[in-house]
This record gives C-alpha cells, structure tokens and sequence, in this order.
C-alpha cells in the first residue's frame, strides 16, 4: 500500500492518481480540520498500467491483426478484456452524487475531451489537408470514445444507483444495445452501453465492499493460481482455434460498437449466419453475453494476478491518462509512415517487435517530465469555469 496523497479523481484512467483507498469522507466536515490524506492502494495503480501497456499494444498491432493467425489471436484476447477491465477501474472511484468534486471532474473530462478533439483535427487539417468533417464531436476521434463514454456514466450513474438492481439493468440495457442498429459510434453510445456493467460492477465493488476482503486484497497462492489459470485457458482455447481468423471474426464483435445486425453480416461465426430478425436478436444477445461473460472472469482473474506492493509502475499506474491520450498520436504516425507495416512484415518477429515498442511507449509516457510538459492538455484548470462553492 502507498502511502501518497491521493488527488479528486476524474474517473478516466489516472493522471496523477485516483487509486486512493475509502478514508474518513467526513473528517473535514465534522472537525473543522482538512482531512488527512487518504493512502493509496497499490494494486489498483499496479492494474492500472498493466491494462494500458495492454491499450497501447494492442492499438499498436491493430491495423496489423490480420497478416497472422498469431496476431490475430493477440489482439482478440487483448480486447476481450482490456477496456472492460479499464472502465470497471474507473467506476471503482466513482460516486453516485452530484458533489462540486464529481461535477468539477467531470466537467475536467468534457474539457479534455474538447482539447484533443481539436488536437486531432489540426493533426488531420495540416498532415491530410482536410478539415473537421460533419461528424465532428458527434463521432469522437479514434481513442477519445473512452473520454465521452465515461463523461456518459458519470452523469448516468446517480440514477443508475437509485435502482434496486443495478447491476442487472446494466446488463440488460447492454445485450439490448445490438438490437439497434442505429445505436452506433455517435457521442460512443454502443460502446457506452455495452460497457456499463462494468462500470457500475466497479461502482459497487467499492460502495458495497465486495473486494475488501483479505482472500482478494492479499489472496492466498492458489488464488492467483486460479487467476492466472483462467488467463491461460482463454489463450489455450485462440490456441486450439488456429484458423479463428478464417472462421469467425470476432474483432468486429469485441469493438462494441455495431448492431448484430452487421455483426451477422460481416462476422458470422462460421456457417452460422441468422437471416430473420429474431434469429438475428436472439443469437446476438447470446453470444454478446457470452463476451461479456468472458471478459468479466478475465477481469476478475487479471486483478487477482496483479502484483500488490508498491514499484515503479505502480507510479507508473497513476499517470495512465498522459499514456492513454499521448500515445494515439505516436502511434498513428507509426501507422501513416508505414513503420507498423514494415515491421509487421517480417513476420512473427515483427509482431514480437510491435509488441516490444507498445510496451516501451507505454513506459516512456509515464515518466514525470511528460506529466510535467503535457498537464495543460491533460490536466486543463477549469476551475475558472466553475461557480465558487460557499461553504
């Protein structure tokens, strides 16, 4: 457990750090004294950056994941699981309340959101020559999806709460997502939608104390055993499906953000192709469930493997938003100069290389000079925008 202060979350994955452990709430409020500081928790920075160097990789390797089966299998178990993990982390800290520190975070997300949505077209305006087209701020720019999605259930989350089943109505609301086809990639809606379990998942971990327990917090080796059995058996099975790629491609369906509709058309699963609407909605929900149930005991399984203690990338794990937006430039430079695809090209090699750079531009986008250059687009003061708050 770390013992560094812990500052107002943004519920994006950490900038400067939210993985802080629950500390006396009302401490200032009934002794008139500043609250101490609330301790860290190390596993959750610690999660934190494996799931990001699993982000930065796999957006490494994904205008590549067709040229192998190798690949191809990577970059599906990568994104069976890896932002569902990401988001369940950030309802984690999440509070159903409409306090001056939920609103002033989220509104730090909108203006972040705003900035590199305007960084991005000046990226396509002078390198492409073209400007901000219709779908401008209606469809977010590549990896600024998660930054809207998470602005959404922010906002959504104090009536999610009021529910009586929650957790239950998310699902429902996600495998009710696909039926619609005009559910799309505008303002995220699919993505929001179909990763809403996981996000109030998070927000009832921590509200309900699910994980407090020493059997998950310090868990026993046969714990992790388990953890990492899981982990392993999902790789044996894209193991034991080397022609996935031929068969089914189920990186359309882990992208979250299309009608089974489509996803029938385009990704069959084999000879399975439903034609009828029924067929189509049925079939959808089930194998969508399916994903999700997947991705929730990967998960479950990844935080159990975590490592505990405190090391450099749980310092690491408190700087994810600099990596997480910083890193979709560089790699869309890799990509546009064919760097990617000439590495790829050599073959089982190349792909261990791209593997290799994902991670090191991970690393390398969490050391403290680059939160100290980009804290103005990362990190925007907005509390000039904000009614002052008398107490």
């Amino acid at each position: 457990m770390s013992a560094e202060p812990t500052p107002a979350s943004t519920g994006a994955p950490a900038a400067t750090g939210s993985g802080g452990a629950p500390g006396a709430a009302g401490a200032e409020a009934t002794t008139g004294s500043p609250a101490p500081p609330k301790a860290r928790i190390a596993l959750w920075d610690n999660a934190r950056f494996v799931l990001i160097v699993l982000v930065v990789v796999g957006h490494t390797i994904s205008t590549v994941r067709t040229d192998s089966e190798f690949g191809f299998a990577l970059y599906a178990y990568i994104y069976l699981f890896h932002m569902p993990a990401m988001i369940l982390l950030s309802g984690l800290f999440s509070k159903p309340e409409v306090s001056p520190k939920a609103v002033r975070s989220t509104v730090q997300l909108l203006a972040v959101w705003l900035i590199w949505e305007g960084i991005w077209a000046l990226i396509h305006l002078f390198v492409e020559g073209r400007g901000p087209g219709p779908g401008f701020l209606v469809a977010p720019a590549w990896t600024l999806w998660f930054l809207v999605t998470l602005v959404t259930m922010r906002i959504a989350l104090p009536y999610i709460a009021r529910l009586r089943h929650p957790l239950l109505f998310s699902i429902a609301v996600a495998l009710i997502a696909g039926l619609s086809p005009a559910i799309g990639t505008d303002f995220s809606a699919s993505r929001t939608l179909c990763f809403l379990p996981f996000f109030v998942a998070g927000w009832l971990i921590r509200d309900r104390g699910w994980l407090d327990g020493a059997w998950f917090m310090t868990p026993a080796p046969a714990a992790r055993v388990a953890g990492w059995g899981i982990l392993a058996a999902v790789a044996a099975a894209f193991v034991l499906l080397p022609q996935l790629r031929e068969t089914w491609r189920i990186d359309r369906w882990l992208t979250w953000r299309d009608g089974y509709d489509w996803l029938f058309a385009h990704a069959p699963i084999g000879d399975w192709e439903p034609t009828t609407w029924a067929a189509i909605s049925a079939g959808g929900i089930a194998v969508a469930a399916g994903l999700l149930a997947v991705a929730a005991m990967m998960t479950f399984a990844i935080l159990l493997v975590v490592p505990r203690g405190h090391s450099v990338i749980t310092v690491w794990g408190s700087r994810t938003l600099f990596v997480y937006l910083l890193h979709g430039p560089i790699v869309w430079v890799l990509r546009e100069t064919g760097v990617v695809g000439g590495i790829s090209s050599l073959g089982q090699g190349g792909l261990a290389l791209l593997v290799a750079i994902g991670i090191l531009l991970a690393a390398l986008l969490s050391m403290t000079w680059v939160t100290r250059v980009f804290k103005p687009i990362i990190e925007p003061p907005i509390d000039w925008a904000l009614a002052r708050i008398s107490r």
